[in-house]
């Protein structure tokens, strides 16, 4: 018994089909520019100086 890939070389010659190209399906590969944050960006996306709550007596929030 034939296998499958031999099958299909046999049908592609009985039927002269042609096969498409992968010219069309290229995507453009875009460069990206790596970002470069200063301490002071970073310090301020990690929430480093925002403030801080805490519960205190009776349970209100308090700043610390």
């Amino acid at each position: 018994m034939r296998t499958i890939q031999q099958q299909l070389q046999n049908w592609v010659k009985a039927t002269k089909f042609m096969q498409r190209s992968n010219k069309h399906k290229k995507e453009a590969k875009t460069k990206r520019l790596k970002e470069s944050f200063t301490e002071r960006e970073l310090r301020e996306l990690m929430g480093v100086n925002r403030p801080v709550y805490r519960r205190s007596k009776g349970g209100a929030f308090r700043q610390r």
